[in-house]
């Protein structure tokens, strides 16, 4: 009769316990000597969620088995979007890519900036 008293005034005292760990173990992560250790893991867990949904963005690659093939594919594209208009592959990577200014650009740029106050 005694042991069957003795168990059931401990019935709770094992939660108790784990959650003062847990609590204990929360605060070493976010107040203690290293607290920026999980502003580092959500930044990494956000770095590669990025770096996920950037690669699940991109769209494959066609399969050929030589490069002529890729070539003769290419080529068929761009034939097929010159006759829709005019439209040509130069035009719009020169319209998409800007172009870098030259190094007299930039030091009379950056002369009239200085002189202007």
């Amino acid at each position: 009769m005694k042991q069957l008293k003795k168990i059931t005034k401990q019935t709770g005292q094992g939660m108790v316990e784990y959650v003062i760990v847990l609590v204990f173990g929360v605060m070493v992560l976010t107040v203690g000597p290293g607290g920026d250790i999980l502003l580092d893991f959500l930044g990494v867990l956000n770095d590669n969620y990025q770096g996920y949904s950037y690669s699940a963005s991109l769209s494959t690659l066609p399969q050929h088995d030589n490069l002529a093939l890729f070539a003769a594919d290419a080529l068929a594209i761009e034939d097929q979007l010159a006759s829709l208009g005019n439209f040509s592959i130069e035009d719009s990577l020169s319209e998409a890519v800007p172009t870098l200014p030259t190094a007299e650009e930039v030091i009379s740029e950056g002369l009239s900036n200085v002189l202007s106050f």
